[in-house]
C-alpha cells in the first residue's frame, strides 16, 4: 500500500488494485489503516467516512485540495509502476 503523502498527522495512501477505479486516496490518522476514510481526488469528494468525525473529514478534504497536484502525480506514478509489473 504505497503512501502518497504524510501531512498534519494524516497518511494518504492507495492500494495497488485501486488503479482500476478513478483516482482516490485512503486517509488515516497516524497510520491506523483500519479506520480509513476514502476520498475521490478529482473532484475532491468523500466516498466513505470510516470512523472520522466531520471536523477530521473537512480537514482531510482541505489537505487533499491543497496537495491535489502531488496526489494525482503520485497516483499516476504508482499505477504506471503497477502496470509495468503486471499487477
Amino acid at each position: 500500500m504505497p503512501t502518497l503523502l504524510e501531512v498534519a498527522g494524516f497518511v494518504f495512501y492507495m492500494v495497488m488494485f485501486d488503479c482500476r477505479e478513478p483516482r482516490h486516496v485512503h486517509v488515516s490518522r497516524g497510520g491506523d489503516r483500519r479506520a480509513s476514510a476514502k476520498f475521490w481526488i478529482d473532484p475532491v469528494r468523500l466516498e466513505s467516512a470510516g470512523r472520522y468525525n466531520d471536523h477530521d473529514l473537512a480537514r482531510m478534504a482541505r489537505l487533499i485540495v491543497e496537495h491535489q497536484a502531488l496526489l494525482v502525480r503520485r497516483w499516476d506514478e504508482e499505477c504506471e509502476r503497477a502496470k509495468e509489473a503486471g499487477r
